[in-house]
This record gives structure tokens, C-alpha cells and sequence, in this order.
């Protein structure tokens, strides 16, 4: 806990109900609207308050806190929308299947299948500017991370790893499994805010063919992919 960083920790583990907790308390700290607070970061099961200690000491920060109700934690959490992501599940796409198939045992379109049929919670963004970390995968195709990372995974991979599944929003190295691709931009520095997914929401995955992948792309890329979204 830095000199300029209050970090408020939750139970220390991975599930949807202890981080919609995490969400709802820091939404709960946003409306305070508390003097130096710069800004509210959440993670699997913390928010960290980045604050001006010329503003607010770190005691002063406390007590603001107190003031917020064990109650209104537990509380009505807000209302999850389900974001629809186009994804293009095929070899070109998704290199990592093939070798998914010899790991588990199915064949590679019944990893897909599993992969599609599930909704996924947006447990938080990070490591790469709007990434989500999203979960959780069909236990049946659980598995670690590659022992050796892809040199450079395109932008709008989607991944695979333990029981997460993600979509890389620029070009990166990656340890993940990359099983497909999306045309969908969710993060644009152009945008306000720049992040098309957020904390909190659902993704589900929409298989389409890669044609209709290119022509979706072209179309609507100035519309902020609003036509997927529900």
C-alpha cells in the first residue's frame, strides 16, 4: 500500500460473487464523489483508490469509506448486460486448437462447441490496456498456459488459459492458447470511455465464418460496434 494508493481487499478468492461484491463497493466509493480521489481501479478481488494525499490523508480516506454501509455492499448490485462478440473459431484464426484437441482428447469442434456455448463474467480489465480476464471456461478443455508464448498474437485474438478466456486488444507476446479471432474492436483510445467491455459485464462468443468476419469489420467499424451489443 503505497504512500498514494489505498487498496481495498476482499476475500482472497476467484468467484462471481465476490467480485461483484469488489464492483459494486468501488461503484458505491465512486458516488461518494470524495475530494483527491483520481481514480477507482478494480482487480479479481480489490479496488485500488488512487487519491492526492495534498487533498486527503490516508486516515481521512478511511473514514470516508466507513461511511459506506455493510449493508449497501451486500446490496442490489447493478444490472450485468451481455455483450455478443463475432468470433471466427478455424485453423488460420485459432492455431492453438489442433493442438487443444491432442491436449483434451475432443476434437477440435466440440472445443468450440464448449468454448460457445458458455457466458462468460468479466471478472476485471488489465495487464494490457482493456484486456478482460473472463471466466470460466468449461472445466472439460482447462489448461495451463503454453510453456513456450506466441512471439506476437494479433489484435482481437481470443485465448484460452486455466479457467480464463480473454481477447487481446493490440498486438502482444501471449501465453494463452489462441483458439479464434473477432473483428470487434473493444478498445479504442478514440472512444469515451475507450473500453467496449467493462468489469462486471457477461461476453458471449457468436461464432461467424471468416468472410462474414471481414465484411462485419469493414462495415461497422465506425459504428463502435454498437450492432452486437444488447
Amino acid at each position: 500500500m503505497g504512500e498514494q494508493i489505498l487498496i481495498v481487499q476482499f476475500e482472497d478468492v476467484l468467484s462471481i460473487e465476490n467480485n461483484q461484491m469488489v464492483q459494486h463497493f468501488a461503484q458505491l466509493t465512486r458516488t461518494l464523489k470524495i475530494e483527491g480521489v483520481k481514480d477507482i481501479v478494480t482487480a479479481m478481488s480489490n479496488f485500488s483508490i488512487m487519491y492526492d494525499p495534498l487533498l486527503i490523508s490516508f486516515e481521512q480516506l478511511k473514514e470516508k469509506l466507513a461511511q459506506i454501509e455493510l449493508t449497501e455492499i451486500h446490496g442490489t448490485k447493478k444490472k450485468s448486460r451481455v455483450v455478443h462478440i463475432p468470433v471466427v473459431f478455424d485453423e488460420q484464426h485459432g492455431p492453438d486448437l489442433a493442438e487443444l484437441a491432442k491436449i483434451t482428447g475432443y476434437s477440435v469442434q466440440e472445443i468450440i462447441k464448449m468454448i460457445t456455448s458458455k457466458t462468460y463474467y468479466v471478472y476485471m480489465l488489465g495487464f494490457i490496456a482493456g484486456l478482460p480476464y473472463m471466466g470460466d471456461i468449461d472445466e472439460r478443455i482447462i489448461v495451463p498456459r503454453k510453456s513456450n508464448p506466441t512471439a506476437k498474437v494479433p489484435k482481437g485474438t481470443v485465448a484460452i488459459a486455466n479457467r480464463m478466456t480473454s481477447i487481446y486488444t493490440v498486438e502482444s507476446p501471449g501465453g494463452w492458447h489462441l483458439v479464434g479471432w473477432t473483428p470487434m474492436n473493444i478498445f479504442d483510445v478514440t472512444q469515451n470511455p475507450p473500453n467496449f467491455i467493462g468489469a462486471g459485464d457477461y461476453v458471449k462468443y457468436e461464432p461467424i465464418s471468416s468472410e462474414d468476419a471481414y465484411k462485419w469489420s469493414k462495415q461497422v467499424r465506425k459504428e463502435r460496434n454498437q450492432l452486437w451489443n444488447i
